[in-house]
């Protein structure tokens, strides 16, 4: 971008005039159509000047018949044919698209190039190479348009600015072409192929590349994680879909990929050897990874934690066999009186009912689904399972893992497996003899191999369709949209490299905080909180450090709901016989019962207020409460701690408190009967009738790593 700008004389906003002219450019291509956007000022002929990304490329795939053995072949790739049909495969250059993002200056201090568990000759580096690749629908309601998008990112990359999508750190790598021929499997493998080809000699020999530090090091792009539901994840490994993509089966090792590619010829060749069968491998002869350098396709495929976990064993199977104990009715009812908690989708129709369903609201549900089951499941295996399994979803999404972290992962999948044999007993299915539930075991193995799952997640994708798929699709007339969407991204990539070029030339971008690491060294990684003994111990080792608890520093609302009111009003009207309460919703929170720390407990916020001046002058607002027992009591077969309200001669055990004591916000959730729940509950009066109470570990993350303690 620098030299391009150096051929108009150095100035900053060629081929624009000025700064004004710039901006009118890049709102009319951010948020008017194309042809709008052309018929104005003719600035198209502006913006085709502009330096893009790699140049997009259309390599046409011709196809002649469904046969089984396309892409397996001695000669050139360009002379296979598959159906009679020409189709539009539009790629970047992966090596280019490398370039561009270990080269960009809007990362540098955010990019590691040392190596921590090898070593490269000096001035050598590596670029672990994350795919993401996902078929995703165009259309909406009618139509049946599709578009099968590959990303391209490096590992190189800190985390911090990977789960940024505005920074741009995944690459649109190109567009397979999707068909519904019975040997697509083939045509996968075979554009895969000439996709990633220019990767096989860069990752052997490696290709010199300007950094963002300024330094010039030989970089060997390695093909280290790919990402992609299960599907997608049998296609690339051979594999049909009731097989686990990444190992044989239970009592055979993992895939070894030398040996699967020499079983895959044996067959090629008529020999059919018995592995293909046990492997249960598929008549696909020249898989896209078999030439690839140092890259292990089985130990590549990541966990995926949308469609495995959440839409996979949590909703297709948990979810159905706990529902079926319940009753749909009942279940719902529970779900309806659940108390309100701050970010939490209250769900008053139930979740019988729900159809449509994202990632984001099997969050919601996991949030407080155990705290359904408490008291109401007709076994305690099923709570204990339910447990187990929440907390390997929760440990499986940590953003950064310590050995104590992984044992704690597999102790709960192993807790779950004890458990689960109880919905066989009782019906609720028949077998367990699913794929998702076997890819369980692979997590640990994988976290130790390929770092954290919340950056290598399918996720990522749904999130990179919304700008890199349906926007761009919206843009055209529906109409051989492919050619239009490759303009349309062209010119928002334009837009985005000269953003990001203005930002570094005038000097927004903060560049050269830290020095370049040296090649040969290794860096330090951020690690989790130390985790002690105790719930009261961690909390107050964390207290300065997590922005999760609140401490000292909290935040009111700037206007009371009832100003000036006087006590005798708020006794009247709010249904306090001892002091105010909110009427409609009342907030429980964590806090230090005394000043030496030695027990937690709860508080059942009903006001937060200030006193008139006349009466004294306090430094924090006060809240008026009642008080819970302290959480002493660990429920093992529930995996909660119990409290029930505190009294004093019989009455609430209410007092008035400083707001700064008030440590942060919690979910305190009622033991439900079994059976039909209290109608009095479902109409809000469930923190006012019920009797025992659980804290929900569940409820967030602060609260649930707090929790790890006592395991």
């Amino acid at each position: 971008m620098k030299e391009v700008q150096d051929i108009f004389g150095g100035s900053t906003y060629p081929p624009f005039e000025d700064h004004e002219e710039w901006e009118l450019a890049q709102w009319l291509i951010n948020n008017v159509n194309q042809r709008a956007t052309d018929e104005f000022l003719k600035l198209a002929v502006i913006v085709d000047r502009l330096p893009t990304n790699p140049e997009w490329r259309c390599e046409l795939v011709y196809t002649n018949g469904d046969v089984e053995d396309i892409g397996h072949d001695q000669g050139d790739d360009e002379g296979h044919t598959i159906d009679g049909k020409v189709m539009e495969l539009w790629v970047h250059d992966p090596v280019t698209c490398v370039r561009d993002l270990i080269g960009n200056p809007a990362f540098n201090g955010d990019i590691t190039y040392a190596p921590e568990r090898c070593r490269l000759p000096s001035g050598g580096t590596v670029a672990p190479v994350i795919l993401v690749s996902d078929k995703t629908e165009l259309s909406h309601f009618k139509g049946d348009k599709n578009a099968w998008p590959v990303y391209l990112s490096i590992r190189n990359l800190s985390k911090e600015v990977c789960c940024q999508p505005s920074c741009h750190t995944s690459i649109l790598l190109g567009y397979l072409p999707v068909s519904k021929l019975k040997s697509f499997d083939c045509l996968f493998h075979y554009c895969m192929r000439r996709i990633l080809q220019p990767l096989v000699d860069a990752g052997q020999n490696g290709v010199e590349m300007v950094c963002t530090d300024g330094q010039i090091r030989r970089v060997f792009p390695i093909l280290a994680a790919y990402v992609g539901d299960h599907p997608e994840q049998c296609l690339i490994a051979y594999c049909a879909e009731n097989q686990c993509p990444k190992c044989i089966n239970t009592q055979f090792p993992p895939h070894d990929q030398t040996q699967t590619t020499c079983t895959l010829h044996t067959q090629a060749t008529g020999q059919y050897p018995p592995e293909f069968i046990a492997q249960g491998l598929q008549p696909i002869f020249t898989p896209f990874w078999a030439d690839l350098p140092h890259a292990n396709i089985f130990t590549a495929i990541t966990s995926d934690i949308l469609h495995q976990l959440h839409q996979g064993i949590f909703k297709d199977h948990f979810k159905k066999w706990c529902m079926a104990l319940m009753g749909k009715q009942d279940f719902d009812a529970q779900f309806h009186a659940m108390p309100e908690f701050s970010g939490l989708h209250h769900f008053k129709e139930g979740i019988s009912k729900v159809k449509q369903w994202t990632g984001t609201d099997h969050k919601q549900v996991q949030h407080v689904f155990l705290a359904a089951l408490v008291g109401a499941a007709p076994h305690l295996d099923v709570i204990k399972a339910g447990s187990s399994l929440l907390d390997f979803i929760y440990l499986a999404q940590y953003q950064s893992h310590m050995d104590c972290m992984l044992d704690a992962l597999q102790q709960a999948l192993d807790s779950f497996h004890v458990a689960k044999d109880i919905f066989t007993d009782l019906g609720c299915c028949e077998h367990f003899n699913m794929p998702k539930i076997h890819l369980l075991q692979h997590y640990v193995e994988t976290i130790r191999s390929l770092g954290s799952l919340d950056g290598l997640n399918t996720e990522t994708s749904e999130w990179l369709h919304i700008d890199f798929a349906k926007k761009v699709y919206s843009a055209s007339n529906q109409r051989d949209y492919l050619v239009q969407m490759m303009r349309w991204l062209q010119c928002q990539e334009a837009i985005i490299w000269f953003s990001t070029y203005l930002a570094w030339h005038i000097g927004n971008m903060q560049t050269g905080l830290q020095p370049s690491d040296d090649c040969n060294g290794s860096d330090e990684s951020d690690v989790p909180p130390q985790h002690t003994t105790t719930l009261l111990d961690y909390a107050m080792a964390t207290r300065s450090t997590q922005t999760f608890l609140l401490g000292p520093s909290y935040h009111i609302s700037q206007w009371p709901q009832f100003p000036r009111r006087s006590v005798q009003y708020l006794r009247q009207n709010h249904g306090a016989e001892h002091f105010p309460a909110m009427p409609a919703r009342f907030d429980t929170t964590l806090t230090m019962f005394d000043d030496e720390l030695q027990q937690c407990g709860g508080f059942h916020v009903r006001m937060i207020f200030k006193l008139p001046l006349h009466l004294g002058n306090y430094q924090h607002p006060l809240a008026y409460v009642h008080w819970f027992k302290p959480l002493t009591h660990f429920d093992r077969n529930v995996g909660m701690f119990c409290t029930t309200y505190s009294t004093q001669h019989c009455l609430p055990n209410a007092s008035i408190i400083p707001v700064h004591r008030l440590v942060q916000p919690c979910h305190l959730i009622p033991k439900f009967p079994s059976g039909d729940v209290n109608p009095h509950w479902i109409q809000g009066h469930i923190m006012m009738d019920a009797d025992i109470f659980y804290l929900n570990r569940y409820i967030d993350f602060s609260i649930f790593d707090l929790y790890q303690n006592h395991f």
